[in-house]
């Protein structure tokens, strides 16, 4: 049983592992790069994109 317990706990952790990686390379992948004129302005920056989403129209009877 104390086997069992051991193996769960490692298994755990590399699911936990595997996560943070996948999060910071998901992360990575969605980073922009920013100019040097952006980073030594006094103001901060700000992202001003947006995302069209569908929104299916339901219809009641």
């Amino acid at each position: 049983m104390r086997n069992a317990n051991i193996v769960a706990v490692a298994m755990t952790a590399a699911l936990v592992a595997l996560q943070l990686v996948g999060l910071a390379m998901l992360e990575r992948s969605h980073a922009q790069p920013v100019s040097s004129s952006q980073v030594s302005g006094s103001e901060p920056v700000l992202c001003t994109g947006s995302v069209e989403v569908p929104v299916p129209q339901l219809h009641y009877d």
